[in-house]
């Protein structure tokens, strides 16, 4: 199971008033607005057997329990309407007698929640007293009112806050501290919680491990979450007692009572032969078609569909449905039943899937199948460019679970339409698309990969992520999955530390230290993801002369052209020629020239075209230095329009930085004729940066009438130095 549910949506929850136990729903007829049936909007599974269940055949099944656990996620919308008509259909069944408990109350306020339902006091009252949760009115009051309306007895079953945080506040929390009426409000007895419990637990808190000390087992057992169990599970224990023939419906946090564990394994410790059935409450995209895989994590799973989420953390949200776009390549020449590896290539941030997919039909593009994903947040980088980003990190865990979730789905549509070697198939990235790499590594579980991971990037909340424990794989494992990290030696104490943990839960993976020489840095990423493809790997060039492109910028555009010129070139010469930050320490090294001419331009394709459906205009600006003489030369382009030569709907117009015919100008003159779609092209390798703001600065009052398209030079075009 994934470590993390899609976020859920957002829409006004219908507060129910329910006058007889007939209704389960809130409308006689439906409003526009409201929210599907919700049999209509879940899938009910039988955690052991997998078969599926209707709602009325579950429900059947729950009445036979003495205690029913309905593990949640706290704000997803689907689910509290789902424990609403689990509730109501519960108190069909055993003629109201259910007692509702729940671990949103706390054992302090039981008296106040007595009193709102015998209408002794009012609901202003009640919540100002009663430390509802923030979402309360949203997910939790149609329960409370379910159960006013019918006269069935409620339970705030969790610990007291006040009595917890002043037990934290003590150097060794004691409970004999506590006094008389504090007692009554807490467990008469604590139970230690199962050691696969706190593996669970020392999982989820990983990332945090070394800001807490170690904890030994008494402190565990008055730890925070340890009180929060054994609350609960007294609580139940003791509503079997005081309302014997009742149901116990207990709705807490779906890790509580996960595997028959936490909150559920303190109620067995206390009742022994009580009947129990847990339900592990899953919001998913689509709950139909979700599967379960691993050992059961309950009774029961229930897929519920993930459409609204209430107030969490001040914000609310719906969910809504979006592509993961990539692009896709296929060696011309397959021989016939013969099947290829398939490498799925995660670009630096800043590069589009357009750019990945030059990169790695260059390096691997005849002899294996090549898609490149388009990270899913569209960006504009500092040279004012096109590109993506992978996730942000206030929600790093969300973002790389869609991305696990995306990259299984392209591997699983391009197997069943496309001649794939499925024991071949390499997950490979650069920067933060190196990092989703690793993420995609530990937790995916459809398909065997190979992944490789060149210089992740902002990589620290991949500690924050709980990791896939063998334990819980049942009967049956995930594919194998294998992971190589090529990085620099400072990341290696950092990575080296993580991949202990991984191999620890079976997944092989090893770190390898990036070459420090530039003529044989390439060689070694190129060669990590050629094995693990299964291709034969390749030896450097020998020859006696080399050659280097200098990127002195440390844009990722500008090293992606770079290496896209030196690998052109390489091929076609006998040279080996690199792209390098620096000025290679080798004395025989020749720097290759960058400088674009206005003849190099007039090739087809050197000069790209204005994107958009009606075509438009590409201006290209000189650089600053330029020669009278050379932009004479530079408007022979404008005169001889290589664009407007193969389509009618493209046109080139040359500019410079100041002057007659500076952007400003060309750009005033264009909107004159009606011309509003424009790419901006420095006629330059790759523009730097502080010139590129300058001119972008002198376009600003043109962008709001005109739209205006940037591309930082001229580097990334095919073979553009070959020329």
């Amino acid at each position: 199971m994934r470590w993390l549910v899609a976020k859920s949506s957002l829409t006004l929850f219908a507060l129910i008033t329910c006058s007889g136990l007939q209704a389960r729903t809130a409308f006689a007829e439906s409003p526009r607005w409201a929210a599907p049936p919700i049999e209509q909007a879940i899938s009910i599974r039988d955690g052991h057997s997998e078969k599926r269940l209707s709602l009325d055949e579950f429900l059947v099944e729950l009445s036979k329990a003495d205690v029913v656990f309905l593990g949640e996620s706290h704000t997803d919308e689907t689910t509290h309407r789902f424990q609403l008509a689990v509730y109501q259909g519960l108190l069909d069944l055993k003629q109201k007698k259910v007692v509702l408990a729940l671990e949103m109350f706390e054992r302090d306020v039981q008296g106040q929640l007595n009193e709102y339902l015998s209408s002794e006091i009012d609901e202003a009252t009640f919540l100002a007293d009663a430390r509802p949760w923030i979402n309360y009115h949203e997910a939790y009051r149609p329960l409370i009112e379910q159960a006013k309306a019918t006269g069935t007895p409620a339970i705030a079953s969790n610990f007291p806050q006040p009595i917890r945080r002043r037990l934290a506040m003590e150097s060794t929390p004691s409970m004999a501290s506590l006094s008389d009426k504090e007692k009554k409000q807490t467990p008469k007895q604590y139970f230690p919680n199962s050691n696969e419990y706190w593996r669970r637990t020392d999982n989820a808190t990983r990332g945090h491990q070394g800001m807490m000390p170690a904890s030994s087992e008494e402190e565990r057992l008055y730890s925070t979450q340890s009180l929060w169990d054994n609350a609960m599970g007294e609580a139940c224990a003791d509503a079997l007692d005081k309302y014997p023939d009742h149901c116990v419906l207990h709705i807490n946090g779906g890790f509580h009572s996960a595997y028959r564990d936490g909150t559920v394994h303190q109620l067995l410790k206390r009742k022994p032969s009580a009947n129990i059935k847990t339900v592990s409450i899953v919001p998913a995209l689509n709950p139909a078609t979700s599967r379960m895989q691993g050992r059961s994590v309950a009774d029961y799973v229930v897929y519920v569909e993930a459409r609204a989420s209430n107030i969490h953390s001040g914000e609310r949200s719906v969910q809504i449905g979006r592509e993961l776009k990539y692009r896709f390549h296929q060696p011309t020449e397959i021989e016939e039943g013969a099947e290829v590896p398939l490498l799925i290539w995660l670009t630096e941030d800043g590069l589009t899937a357009k750019e990945g997919m030059a990169f790695c039909k260059q390096r691997f593009g005849s002899s294996a199948a090549i898609a490149v994903v388009e990270a899913p947040f569209r960006a504009i980088g500092e040279d004012y460019a096109p590109g993506g980003r992978w996730y942000w990190p206030d929600t790093f865990a969300e973002d790389t679970s869609t991305l696990v979730s995306g990259v299984e789905r392209i591997g699983a549509y391009l197997l069943r339409h496309f001649p794939i070697d499925a024991d071949h198939i390499c997950v490979a990235g650069e920067g933060a698309g190196a990092t989703v790499a690793t993420v995609i590594a530990v937790h995916s579980d459809r398909m065997k990969l190979s992944v490789v991971a060149i210089n992740p990037r902002q990589y620290s909340k991949v500690k924050d992520l709980p990791l896939p424990l063998p334990e819980f794989f049942g009967d049956s494992p995930p594919p194998k999955r294998s992971l190589l990290i090529i990085a620099d030696p400072a990341q290696q104490p950092w990575w080296e530390n993580e991949l202990v943990q991984y191999n620890a839960v079976e997944i092989p993976c090893h770190f390898q230290v990036a070459s420090n020489d530039p003529w044989q840095c390439e060689l070694q990423e190129l060669n990590g993801v050629r094995d693990a493809l299964g291709l034969a790997t390749e030896t450097a060039t020998v020859s006696d002369s080399t050659k280097y492109i200098l990127v002195e910028s440390d844009s990722a555009r500008a090293r992606h052209w770079g290496r896209l010129q030196a690998y052109s070139l390489s091929k076609q010469g006998e040279s080996a020629v690199i792209a390098a930050s620096s000025i290679p320490d080798s004395t025989n090294a020749s720097k290759v020239s960058v400088k674009i001419s206005s003849t190099a331009v007039m090739s087809d394709g050197i000069i790209p075209k204005c994107p958009g459906p009606f075509g438009g205009t590409t201006i290209l600006v000189l650089p600053e230095e330029i020669s009278a003489g050379d932009i004479e030369k530079w408007s022979e382009v404008e005169a001889n329009d290589p664009l407007t030569a193969s389509s009618r709907f493209h046109r080139v117009r040359i500019a410079t930085t100041t002057g007659e015919f500076a952007v400003s100008n060309v750009l005033e003159k264009l909107r004159d004729q009606n011309r509003k779609n424009i790419l901006i092209v420095p006629a330059v390798f790759f523009a730097d940066l502080p010139w590129l703001r300058t001119l972008k600065e002198s376009t600003k009052e043109f962008e709001d009438q005109m739209t205006l398209h940037w591309m930082p030079g001229l580097g990334g075009r095919p073979n553009l130095l070959g020329r």
